[in-house]
């Protein structure tokens, strides 16, 4: 039995997928789409498992806003905006992509030549992760399919807590989470000149940081963002890293909110950026270079009677797509 056109369903009920989005494969996407793709893999996480369950977790919540999108359009309350579905579809769930949980070298491989080959189509890839390790290969598809499609360079955004500037963990090995912006900058996904951190807070390892001055990152702090405000960092990551650069890769790990906003990362921060903080830097990302986005380190499991993780994943998300699909009004 199928739905009547113009029937509803309850925003529990009905195919799983991003705020209702249909389901497609690459080969659906077009030049301006979006495509939604999960990265069920965490294993590379130092602290509680959890966050392969996040993909499923933020795509069932996304009905609650689905269901009002179905109904023509819905209206952020604070500022007026009205966010209109497109008449044409844009945005299509890719589902999720392949991983191999104890064969990370085969993980690697399959992340980068899907994102290669997603974002080689002109379409802007959102990952659902996952731990943030991932972002390492999927950066470097990223990069891959910008120079097949004529350009050369990208920069990166990392919103986290740590600088992921780790090497061999001496427990973890070479596949852990601390080593994610390592990986990128050592592999030459990025010029370093190109690669941006923004809220970095709390304690963090004495040879990263010192890595990170010898090199002269582009490091914002807590006490920079606290001293400057959220969006004139935001204004000048984007410009950091997009100096030069065809496209911006932006990572943002839930581990840089605080804990008392959002709880359900796996090592929560005690002093990190508020939500509302880290909506008004996507307010500003979204309409800069920014061709790519993963939101990762979301853990559902943390949070067993609530979903205020992923209900928030769900809002960045929002947030990020509607300067390029959803119309606002």
């Amino acid at each position: 039995m199928t739905l009547r056109q113009g029937e509803e369903q309850l925003r529990i009920a009905g195919i799983m997928s991003f705020m209702r989005a249909p389901q497609g494969d690459v080969e659906d996407l077009e030049e301006g789409m979006i495509a939604i793709a999960g990265v069920t893999y965490d294993l590379s996480c130092t602290s509680r498992i959890g966050s392969r369950f996040a993909p499923r977790a933020i795509r069932e919540t996304s009905g609650y806003y689905g269901g009002y999108l179905q109904r023509g359009e819905m209206v952020e309350i604070t500022t007026g905006q009205r966010m209109k579905s497109p008449e044409n579809v844009r945005v299509i769930d890719l589902d999720d992509l392949n991983v191999f949980p104890v064969d990370w070298d085969r993980t690697a491989d399959a992340l980068r030549d899907s994102m290669r080959q997603i974002a080689g189509t002109g379409a802007l890839p959102v990952i659902l992760g996952g731990d943030h390790f991932i972002t390492y290969p999927l950066a470097e598809g990223f990069r891959d399919a910008v120079r097949e499609r004529g350009g050369s360079k990208i920069g990166y955004i990392q919103f986290s807590s740590q600088l992921d500037l780790g090497d061999t963990d001496p427990v973890w090995g070479s596949v852990w989470r601390g080593a994610t912006a390592r990986r990128i900058l050592d592999g030459g996904t990025v010029d370093s000149k190109n690669m941006v951190w923004v809220g970095t807070n709390g304690y963090i390892r004495t040879d990263q940081w010192e890595l990170a001055q010898e090199l002269d990152l582009n490091v914002f702090t807590l006490a920079d963002i606290r001293r400057e405000g959220i969006v004139r960092v935001a204004q000048q990551a984007a410009e950091i890293a997009g100096d030069g650069c065809d496209a911006v890769y932006m990572s943002v790990d839930f581990d840089v909110l605080d804990g008392g906003y959002v709880a359900m990362t796996g090592a929560p921060s005690f002093d990190g950026l508020t939500n509302v903080e880290l909506l008004k830097a996507v307010d500003v990302l979204r309409r800069t270079k920014v061709g790519a986005l993963d939101v990762v380190g979301m853990n559902p499991t943390v949070e067993m009677s609530g979903a205020t993780g992923q209900r928030f994943a769900v809002w960045l998300v929002v947030r990020f797509m509607s300067e390029k699909v959803l119309a606002w009004a």
